[in-house]
């Protein structure tokens, strides 16, 4: 038991820390309607890690970080160009081309990188289990400081998310408030993808998201209050799994997250047909 608590305390620390911030930006991400946004966005990082490291860095670098900050700003300004464009075409279907078009881009650069099938499953599955207390201090600075952008900006970036017709019509330019948005969450998904990789940065934005709106919870503290007790929940569970069966930590939480809304769905969907 003391063995289990001293290699997972880090990782379950940092988890909940990813939890909080991907709980509040998750809340604008199912209001905006753009659900896969996070992991488009999080898999254009992955493709800028992959270039750094066919150059020559190494995951979890500087120079890895900022190569996927780079390449994250410019899919946050993609995405947020093609906001009010040809109405025919949903954003959702430039966020899932642009997701197929940087995962392709990713495999292709990693295959000319020894031991590249190895970083393409790092940069999907992460690596939480071997953070160390200096990675959790830094995310944490990191998240404080974007956390105070986003309070300072939570009325507008509210108002967008949820009436953009009445944000226009007060004047306010859409496109550079979505570029501040999708660069903040840039940034995170940047830091996010290095330490827990793709598919728990995507599940972390949504699934508890989604499963605080199926109970009525929304916007405010009592929303981040559910998303924090149900992130805790499936990282100490998934943690505890990972350990005990000798399996990837992110994935475990991952398949835990999607237990937890299987359940949730099934419950509510006896309790409705009760």
């Amino acid at each position: 038991m003391g063995d289990f608590i001293g290699l997972m305390t880090a990782p379950v620390v940092v988890a909940l820390v990813l939890v909080a911030m991907h709980g509040y930006l998750g809340g604008h991400v199912v209001r905006r309607g753009v659900i896969f946004v996070d992991i488009a966005l999080a898999q254009v990082a992955a493709f800028g890690v992959a270039v750094a490291l066919f150059m020559g860095a190494e995951v979890g670098s500087d120079v890895a970080w900022f190569a996927g900050l780079g390449s994250t700003f410019l899919g946050a300004v993609i995405i947020a160009a093609t906001r009010g464009g040809d109405q025919r075409v949903p954003q959702e279907a430039y966020i899932g081309i642009i997701y197929a078009v940087f995962s392709a881009a990713m495999i292709l650069v990693l295959t000319q990188v020894p031991h590249g099938g190895e970083e393409i499953r790092h940069l999907l599955v992460g690596s939480i289990l071997w953070v160390t207390w200096a990675e959790v201090i830094k995310t944490a600075v990191l998240y404080a400081v974007l956390g105070v952008v986003l309070w300072r900006s939570h009325r507008s970036l509210t108002l967008i998310s949820e009436d953009p017709a009445a944000a226009r019509a007060r004047g306010m330019k859409l496109k550079r408030w979505d570029f501040l948005f999708y660069a903040v969450l840039g940034t995170v998904v940047t830091s996010s993808v290095q330490i827990a990789g793709v598919l728990l940065v995507f599940t972390l934005l949504v699934v508890p998201t989604v499963m605080a709106l199926r109970r009525g919870i929304e916007g405010g503290a009592r929303q981040l209050g559910f998303v924090m007790a149900v992130g805790l929940a499936a990282v100490v569970l998934g943690a505890a799994t990972s350990y005990w069966l000798d399996i990837p930590t992110g994935a475990a939480i991952v398949c835990v997250f999607g237990i937890l809304l299987g359940l949730q769905v099934t419950v509510e969907s006896l309790a409705n047909a009760g």
